[in-house]
């Protein structure tokens, strides 16, 4: 089946921003949850402060925009790979997570080009029916 090219683009820049979204999810939640050293000014402290500040942290993660926006966008890229055969997973990680380019995989994997683009047609086309589903 052949998709139109808005999904195909759309399909395609969800691989292309697989490595960014992972960077981006633990930056968030590393600037998140840094931990920050109570001011000390001699005053006591309420038992449960902690715990008020975990709980901030945690509604902090999940009302967070990008960094749900980020996890949905990996989760669809992770959940179509557990649905591919080992060459599509090959080409993904070659050309999406190392970028290398066609004729470096082509070579690498030992595909004809029509192989390379049938695996690459196949790897977005189960992105976008993932994409579809959530």
């Amino acid at each position: 089946m052949k998709l139109p090219n808005e999904e195909y683009k759309k399909a395609e820049q969800l691989l292309k921003n697989y490595n960014y979204n992972c960077i981006n999810i633990m930056n968030i939640r590393a600037d998140i949850m840094d931990i920050q050293m109570p001011s000390n000014n001699g005053m006591p402290r309420a038992a449960y402060n902690v715990s008020d500040t975990v709980l901030s942290k945690v509604i902090q993660l999940e009302e967070n925009e990008e960094l749900q926006k980020c996890i949905k966008q990996y989760k669809i890229v992770r959940q179509a790979l557990e649905l591919l055969d080992q060459d599509c997973k090959d080409v993904f990680e070659k050309l999406y997570q190392q970028k290398k380019s066609k004729w470096t995989i082509i070579d690498e994997l030992g595909f004809s080009e029509e192989t390379f683009k049938r695996r690459k047609r196949k790897l977005i086309y189960t992105v976008y029916e993932e994409l579809k589903k959530s």
